[in-house]
């Protein structure tokens, strides 16, 4: 994939695209030094500013890790253990667990996002929601919702989210039920400042990283969002069954 200036897509989206596929061909192996800036620059004639942009999506996707001084290099490819998981209202799931949840909404905003996220909810007008979760009063989790806006445009202006689940409020105000999902759960070092203060950890600290596309009954996407759970307060449990 090249760099098409007359395209509608973002140049830093469309470098990251090809950093992504060298990447998954092996043209960058694990543990390699990707090139510098300055030769991103001069290979695929864009800005420092578009080059910056593209490093920080295949950060954000745990691909590279950049170093300060030393440059970027590639991670280690993950392997993918497949689990299922009922998908609760985390108010349900935490009162089961005997933990009273409260809810702090920090954003309600109309916001064009980032392709990769308008990719996964299928369009560039979106509402955000970002909240913070305390349990028993103690943050332990920052979670940030992505919705279209032309099918939810009442979650700008609710003020019922600190008090119900959102499943439970697109479910009786829209009809729209949550029944399926798919969730990656994984161990990363947060490099975003806004979060690491929510979480009130050091940047890059080790947290566990979630995102998720959830869909409707219909199958069509109700979703996307992304939260990042303290790293001494979250514990994952998986319930294991074996099949003959």
């Amino acid at each position: 994939m090249g760099i098409e200036r007359n395209s509608p897509i973002p140049l830093y989206f469309q470098l990251a695209e090809t950093l992504r596929a060298e990447i998954d061909r092996g043209v960058y192996g694990a543990g390699s030094k990707l090139p510098t800036e300055s030769e991103l620059c001069e290979r695929y004639d864009v800005s420092r500013s578009v080059v910056r942009q593209a490093l920080q999506s295949l950060a954000r996707d745990n691909l590279i890790e950049t170093e300060r001084g030393r440059g970027a290099f590639v991670l280690e490819r993950k392997v993918p253990i497949a689990m299922r998981q009922q998908l609760d209202p985390l108010l349900e799931s935490m009162a089961k667990a005997g933990f009273k949840l409260t809810t702090h909404v920090l954003k309600q905003e109309r916001i064009t996002p980032a392709p990769e996220i308008a990719k996964q909810i299928g369009t560039q007008d979106a509402v955000l929601l970002e909240r913070l979760r305390y349990a028993d009063g103690v943050i332990f989790l920052v979670v940030r919702n992505y919705l279209a806006y032309s099918r939810f445009p009442d979650l700008l202006h609710s003020t019922e989210l600190e008090n119900v689940s959102l499943y439970r409020y697109l479910a009786s105000h829209y009809g729209a039920v949550a029944t399926t999902g798919k969730r990656q759960v994984e161990l990363v070092r947060l490099t975003d400042e806004a979060i690491a203060a929510q979480l009130h950890v050091e940047m890059n600290s080790y947290v566990l990283f979630n995102r998720e596309v959830t869909f409707d009954q219909n199958n069509d996407v109700l979703e996307y969002y992304e939260s990042w759970h303290h790293p001494d307060r979250t514990r994952l449990t998986i319930d294991l069954e074996r099949t003959y």
